[in-house]
């Protein structure tokens, strides 16, 4: 038996514990992020998705995306520290960084919280090491099963990435400069019938001077990925501080947050804004009913879908409904902080002036009120 593997007899009596009842419930929803999984602003992501959950919620954080960097135990730490502040609620950690070094009680102890959970969250980190770390273990056949059994999955970036029949490697191609390429993704939504690559970030543009929207690696890049794809492959691409929940048992996709969904196949796309609820199976193939984009990635410029002349925003957003914008805002600066941008941090917080809104910086964080 291979090293970090649980025998047949352990995984034989863990399922037998398991409830019955398991087998009669709907599957379960697979929330795909696509940046911001632990901002402020898209609390209301998290709280939307547990709503699904009947009785107690049971979270565990999977720490394998970012199980190679060495402040792994950090990341899982701030998760924690979210879901308390954030959410009123414990996050349990399962911890399986490395399915090589992973000792039999490292595997058995991940399998097991996973299996007790109702609600997974796994995020930042390396989406081809999330695939060849998850790949043929048991920790994979958890989350597979509990979605079966109607857990809600919650998958930001590297493990959105990750669990597509395709995966984007980020790193190799905007970091190291390899040909783009794509990787073998774990493909967890094949058996509902999806043949899908996840492309997070799809609206990122910190790149400033160059192109670095489709997950960093750019339109000429991404164009040339697109046509490597075989014809019955589509793309879901999923804007920064944005959700596509995709719920197995009641049959539609719910898109929220602050930007939208855009599905790509055969060269189209078909966009779909924040508060929109559209049927699970457009992710299967083209819905000539959906607003469609044609050739958006080829030609390097989107070409806006706006609401029909009749639905047109004429009238001011209401102040109730800026909050989100302002959370959103807040959190974007408090990373440029992070990442000592300071003069663009700082552009953010006199632009907010300008509009009557101050922040104010804390030990504990930044808030904002109005003028």
């Amino acid at each position: 038996m291979e090293r970090g593997m649980v025998g047949p007899d352990e995984m034989g009596a863990d399922a037998a514990r398991r409830p019955a009842r398991d087998a009669h419930r709907p599957p379960g929803s697979v929330t795909l992020v696509g940046s911001g999984e632990m901002a402020a602003s898209m609390a209301k992501v998290h709280r939307e998705v547990m709503s699904r959950i009947d009785g107690p919620v049971r979270a565990v954080f999977l720490d394998t995306p970012a199980g190679f960097e060495l402040n792994a135990d950090e990341i899982s730490a701030r998760a924690v520290e979210y879901f308390r502040r954030r959410l009123d609620l414990d996050l349990e950690i399962a911890s399986f960084k490395a399915a090589a070094t992973a000792t039999p009680q490292i595997v058995g102890s991940a399998v097991r919280k996973l299996r007790r959970a109702n609600y997974v969250f796994a995020g930042p980190g390396s989406p081809t090491y999330a695939v060849r770390n998850w790949q043929g273990t048991p920790v994979l056949e958890a989350l597979a099963s509990r979605l079966r059994s109607g857990a809600h999955l919650v998958l930001a970036s590297a493990a959105a990435i990750a669990v597509g029949r395709y995966a984007l490697p980020v790193y190799e191609i905007y970091k190291v400069g390899e040909e783009p390429r794509w990787a073998d993704g774990v493909d967890l939504l094949a058996p509902y019938g999806f043949d899908l690559a996840i492309v997070p970030h799809w609206n990122n543009a910190e790149g400033g001077t160059h192109d670095t929207r489709y997950c960093f690696v750019g339109a000429p890049r991404f164009a040339v990925l697109e046509g490597q794809l075989p014809a019955s492959t589509a793309i879901l691409g999923v804007d920064e501080y944005t959700a596509c929940v995709v719920d197995l048992g009641r049959g539609e996709c719910q898109v929220l947050g602050a930007g939208g969904v855009t599905l790509r196949h055969g060269g189209r796309e078909w966009a779909h804004p924040s508060g929109t609820v559209f049927d699970l199976e457009e992710l299967r193939g083209p819905n000539t009913s959906a607003p469609v984009l044609a050739g958006a990635v080829e030609g390097a410029e989107a070409v806006p879908v706006g609401p029909p002349d009749d639905l047109a925003w004429s009238e001011p957003v209401p102040e109730e409904d800026q909050a989100p914008l302002i959370d959103l805002l807040v959190s974007v600066r408090d990373q440029l902080r992070a990442a000592r941008q300071w003069q663009l941090a700082d552009e953010i917080r006199r632009r907010l002036s300008d509009l009557g809104v101050i922040l104010e910086d804390g030990e504990s964080g930044t808030t904002w009120r109005r003028a």
